[in-house]
């Protein structure tokens, strides 16, 4: 039996919504028109569409069947006008699932995510600059040390460290002292003995950073107080040409006896042969922090931790990110500590500095040039010296810091967050 029914709403999805619940997902539009008072639409369910058709003289070419979410989702001044002769119009009230476009939908897809990004880019950049203007008005005092301790190259959480020991400031006159002065107090440090008390001592790091020159100066410091016969020099860089006869030219100075060790195995040996030498100072090959034998080598030279202290040797002038790299991936090895050298050399001394507090490396010696053996010193009695050296190389290269980048490096503003 047909059942034919007039619904009359204030907007079609609204009349949807009540077609469905009244009839069922099966029920079919018959028309649609704009009324006084809103929508009017006239459904049926159990018809023969035939005998439908032909009683309102509907042709059957003119079948159109249309979504009913699409047909809710039109504007009202899209709904047709009456007409006398309504067309069918087909309501499937099942819901659909989506139906992809393939590779043009997936296209469209990526652009609309690399838009959104770009546009939260944007929203945080533009947030980040209220932040930090807001910040620098309310706390003026602290807004300038964090650009003075960003300006020698601290990176943006260890300069927030260092002002959060300050705790309140409110003396324009500790601008820069008290800073200095706490970040001479939190970089790490160790009291070492090597030179009163000798040992087997290996410097390991980087290609470049110094070791060799490092070696030749802890030697030559030692020779100063015992004999020649005490100290050993070992060349175990198998990798680096003329690597031995570089170190055997700096042994020769000071009366010393250079020995190589073309391999592990050689190494434990010549270690073995060498006990009864007060200091042993190991020369050991440069390797990047990315190399893929740089793990194997250093649980090789491992072995040897029960009677070797290993210093990684560090150089100033390397970028923030490459000494964080390279203190994760040669702390493989227990360290006593390490070396920073070429400190003469570096733009920005807070780099190493950052890196140094950031992974609590402690630091035992310093050098800051070429000069055998005046150009090293005990870290411990030299913290003060150091921070006074970072200032002077930022008051050399004079770096300019945009409000812009204090911005980003200081509000940690997210948009997920907002």
């Amino acid at each position: 039996m047909v059942k034919i029914k007039r619904y009359l709403d204030k907007d079609m999805r609204q009349v949807l919504r009540r077609v469905r619940e009244d009839q069922g997902p099966d029920a079919v539009i018959l028309s649609n028109r704009r009324v006084e008072d809103g929508i009017e639409v006239i459904a049926a369910i159990d018809y023969d569409e035939a005998l439908v058709r032909h009683a309102m003289g509907v042709q059957p070419e003119s079948d159109t069947r249309i979504d009913s979410d699409v047909l809710a989702g039109m504007a009202e001044t899209d709904i047709a006008p009456p007409s006398p002769a309504p067309e069918i119009i087909s309501a499937d009230l099942k819901e659909r699932p989506v139906e992809s476009s393939g590779e043009g939908e997936s296209h469209s897809l990526k652009q609309l995510q690399t838009e959104l990004t770009s546009m939260r880019g944007l929203l945080e950049t533009q947030l980040s600059g209220l932040v930090w203007k807001d910040a620098s008005r309310r706390f003026p005092l602290r807004a300038q040390i964090l650009r003075n301790l960003t300006r020698f190259g601290l990176a943006p959480d260890i300069a927030n460290m260092v002002v959060d020991r300050l705790g309140p400031t409110d003396d324009i006159k500790s601008l820069w002292s008290a800073p200095l002065k706490m970040l001479a107090e939190t970089l790490p440090v160790v009291n070492d003995d090597m030179l009163r008390e000798g040992g087997t001592i290996a410097l390991i790091g980087p290609t470049g950073v110094g070791k060799t020159t490092t070696i030749a100066k802890i030697a030559a410091r030692f020779a100063m107080h015992n004999w020649p016969d005490d100290i050993a020099l070992v060349s175990a860089d198998a990798y680096r040409i003329g690597a031995k006869e570089h170190l055997a030219a700096f042994a020769n100075i000071i009366g010393a006896k250079v020995y190589s060790a073309s391999s592990f195995d050689d190494l434990s040996v010549t270690l073995a042969r060498l006990r009864d030498k007060k200091l042993v100072l190991i020369d050991t090959e440069g390797r990047s922090q990315r190399d893929r034998d740089l793990s194997s080598r250093l649980a090789a030279y491992g072995r040897n931790a029960d009677r070797v202290r290993f210093y990684l040797t560090l150089s100033a002038a390397t970028q923030e990110a490459a000494l964080d790299e390279t203190v994760r991936e040669f702390n493989k090895v227990p360290l006593a500590g390490c070396i920073v050298t070429k400190i003469d050399e570096a733009a920005q001394i807070g780099c190493v500095m950052s890196a140094l507090i950031r992974n609590d490396l402690p630091v035992a010696w310093l050098s800051d040039g070429q000069r055998i053996p005046d150009d090293l010193h005990a870290a411990a009695k030299r913290k003060t010296w150091l921070v006074n050296e970072a200032v002077k190389c930022m008051r050399a290269s004079d770096p300019r810091i945009s409000e812009r980048t204090m911005a980003e490096d200081f509000s940690n503003v997210s948009v997920a967050n907002v």
